[in-house]
């Protein structure tokens, strides 16, 4: 009996089989939805609230505050002036950038936490979704050099417009994250079921913002 136990606590553990593999990283994949999305837009709501700037408010998948219609539009036609009126230009443009740090910081420390505690299956997605906002400002910048008008409305676009800063400069922090946390939390997939648990989170992301954004978001913040 003392042998058999022995060799039972000295067996490795058992490896876990792709059907496992598939269900916990897809779940975990659906649910980084809402927390990436939100600690982006909490970013925003932050500054417009520490501003006291009326009615600023927090929604499932944007952030703003009463009059920010108006202060979109005036700025999209160039008039600073006019978007004063509903808002300070620099305070907004505050936000804004509040909402870029916020959205880095969270891939910073699902990276960090991935190599100083446990590589969670949700970090490992929340790292790789927070990061895939940067395309719509690369397609612009894209769209951009090739000669064509844009009217984007990502963070970066809007920032262009107030700042006069290169949008291409401004999605260069983006880009690095996206590049780096990319190649980092690779290592933290299962060597043994690498492209089933790629495969697994990538539909489980896919899945988790249809279901966020025509269902949970709207019922919790509308």
């Amino acid at each position: 009996m003392a042998t058999e136990s022995a060799i039972a606590e000295s067996s490795p553990p058992r490896a876990a089989s792709w059907k496992q593999v598939a269900r916990r990283w897809w779940l975990w994949g659906a649910v980084s939805v809402p927390p990436a999305a939100l600690l982006h837009e909490l970013g925003h709501f932050l500054v417009f609230w520490a501003l006291g700037l009326p009615g600023a408010a927090l929604h499932y998948g944007s952030a703003g505050f009463s009059g920010s219609g108006g202060f979109f539009n005036a700025v999209m036609k160039g008039d600073l002036v006019a978007a004063a009126e509903f808002a300070p230009v620099w305070g907004v443009a505050t936000a804004l950038s509040m909402g870029l740090i916020a959205t880095y910081a969270v891939v910073l420390a699902c990276c960090a936490l991935c190599a100083k505690w446990k590589a969670h299956p949700l970090l490992v997605a929340m790292g790789y979704l927070s990061n895939l906002r940067i395309f719509a400002a690369l397609i612009a910048v894209a769209l951009t050099l090739g000669g064509a008008r844009v009217n984007a409305v990502c963070d970066e676009c809007w920032l262009e417009r107030i700042t006069g800063i290169p949008l291409a400069v401004l999605a260069l922090p983006g880009v690095i994250s996206l590049v780096g946390a990319a190649i980092w939390l690779w290592r933290y997939f299962p060597r043994d079921h690498r492209r089933v648990a790629v495969g697994a989170m990538s539909l489980g992301i896919a899945m988790g913002l249809v279901f966020y954004a025509s269902f949970l978001g709207p019922l919790l913040l509308p």
